[in-house]
């Protein structure tokens, strides 16, 4: 019992539990762990042959009262976990969504890692939707995300900051994984797109990197990002109409 309660408490221990940071939930846990230790002593009292000093029956129906409140804490501790993290997820794709985006912009200290912001935009989703309807549109999107996550290490960060716009940040970077990002990306389009679905995936991209700058912030790499992706994105609707 000391050890599932270390574990619940701290996340030291043989146990492979985890410490909630709810306040209620912690402070109804200091109330359960304190009785315990009184609990304890009881019982060790009543071992050694000492005379305990109070009920052990009554003492035990209190603490597995303790431990109801408890297990009931944990409960509304979870759900509104699952509420928060509901609160920045896009149900759609699955990726984070534009809240959890602008979360990583509150930090307004520079950059002091090499970081890349990459920012891509799909090319051909209103043509999509006018022709085919919203739900072929939905369809690519899903498909767009579902590559761009497949193709970015777990490690870095993916969401879709809105509509058919997604953002990358890629930490630890150089102009070589970069690269090796973009590529394996570009790759993975291609191969969809040569299963010869109805409606080909097609993309512009803007990327920042911090070490290009002497001083930023995320924000400012994802301003300069979304700069660029804006620029690739008509030079490729000036290649299409030439």
């Amino acid at each position: 019992m000391d050890d599932i309660l270390s574990v619940l408490k701290y996340e030291d221990g043989h146990y492979d539990l985890v410490s909630l940071s709810d306040k209620d939930y912690q402070k109804k846990l200091d109330v359960q762990i304190a009785y315990w230790d009184k609990l304890k002593n009881e019982i060790q009292k009543v071992r050694s042959g000492e005379n305990g000093t109070a009920d052990l029956v009554d003492m035990s129906e209190t603490y597995f009262q303790m431990a109801d409140e408890t297990v009931a804490a944990v409960k509304v501790s979870h759900a509104n976990r699952q509420l928060e993290q509901k609160a920045y997820i896009d149900l759609h794709t699955g990726l984070p969504n534009k809240s959890k985006c602008e979360e990583l912009f509150h930090n307004v200290e520079f950059i002091k890692t090499p970081t890349a912001c990459i920012v891509f935009d799909m090319n051909n989703l209103k043509r999509v939707n006018d022709s085919l309807g919203h739900s072929i549109g939905d369809q690519l999107i899903l498909n767009f995300a579902r590559l761009l996550r497949n193709s970015i290490p777990a490690k870095h960060f993916v969401g879709r900051y809105g509509g058919d716009e997604f953002m990358a940040v890629i930490y630890d970077a150089t102009r070589e994984s970069i690269t090796e990002i973009l590529t394996e990306f570009q790759n993975e389009v291609e191969q969809f797109n040569g299963y010869g679905t109805q409606f080909r995936i097609s993309y512009s991209h803007g990327l920042a990197l911090s070490t290009d700058y002497n001083e930023c912030t995320l924000r400012t790499l994802f301003d300069k990002a979304d700069k660029y992706m804006y620029e690739n994105k008509q030079q490729s609707k000036q290649g299409r109409q030439n």
